[in-house]
């Protein structure tokens, strides 16, 4: 499943959906614990912590991860 969107932008909070990515070969999997919104290149991003406390080597456009479970926030 992916993160919905509206023209604005995300269509909700992603804060603590539980992601995936494919990166380098490797699966990476994650809680996601912030975003931002970058106009220049005209997408948001994510930060992402694995679940053993480090940060994900990438900070990865919301578009391109699968989302696990969404946690309410």
């Amino acid at each position: 499943m992916k993160f919905s969107y509206t023209k604005f932008g995300l269509k909700h909070d992603p804060r603590g959906a539980q992601v995936t990515l494919e990166h380098q070969g490797r699966t990476l999997i994650g809680d996601v614990v912030g975003c931002y919104r970058d106009d220049f290149r005209g997408a948001t991003f994510l930060k992402v912590r694995h679940f053993n406390g480090e940060m994900w080597p990438i900070e990865p456009c919301a578009i391109t991860v699968e989302v696990l479970e969404r946690r309410p926030s």
